[in-house]
């Protein structure tokens, strides 16, 4: 019983030291599959906003937000949809905002669409997840897959840091991983800031 007890206290010991030694992002361990994701489609649709617009970086209220803004009557772009575990359709959108582009998650129902545009739209939950990763040097995550989308600002990732990553395009990576928020951010960055495992 002692040997067991201190083999279990040598395991604890080893995960802390670990997740020390990370940097301050940890990945979400809710992927399972690998494969070569890619997030392009080839369908997408302008539609009305019909209220203000409140975002988050992924399809659920798990993902952290990303910025509340007035454009109810405005015009966005709609790339994918959605559902969260309560049911709730998530449509993913581009809009310009700032001077920068964005890509961020919103309701369905702050959007004009029908409902034959919403079955046209790609599903999200179609992606194959390419794996995990270590960041390899310092990089402000992005909205979207190129430099002409805005940053997050005060978000850095840092050599060391872990990503699980979803997608690819543009030579970017689709990436998740936690913030200090405790919600999962979902972000962009260049695919050679990533090494794969």
């Amino acid at each position: 019983m002692k040997r067991i007890l201190c083999m279990v206290l040598a395991l604890c010991l080893c995960l802390c030291c670990t997740g020390a030694l990370a940097g301050g992002w940890t990945v979400p361990n809710n992927h399972g599959s690998s494969g070569s994701g890619s997030s392009q489609s080839s369908y997408s649709v302008r539609v009305q906003l019909i209220d203000d617009l409140a975002t988050r970086s992924g399809p659920s209220t798990s993902y952290t937000g990303c910025g509340s803004y007035k454009m109810k009557g405005q015009y966005v772009t709609a790339l994918s949809r959605a559902y969260d575990g309560g049911g709730v359709m998530w449509v993913e959108i581009e809009f310009s905002y700032g001077g920068g582009y964005r890509r961020a998650w919103t309701g369905a129902k702050r959007l004009d669409i029908s409902a034959n545009q919403l079955k046209n739209l790609p599903e999200q939950d179609s992606y194959s997840y390419i794996g995990y990763g270590t960041v390899n040097a310092r990089v402000a995550p992005r909205f979207g897959p190129d430099s002409i989308f805005s940053t997050y600002g005060d978000r850095d990732y840092r050599n060391g840091d872990r990503v699980a990553v979803i997608a690819s395009e543009n030579g970017y990576y689709m990436v998740e991983s936690y913030y200090t928020d405790g919600n999962i951010l979902r972000s962009w960055i260049p695919a050679g800031n990533v090494n794969l495992d």
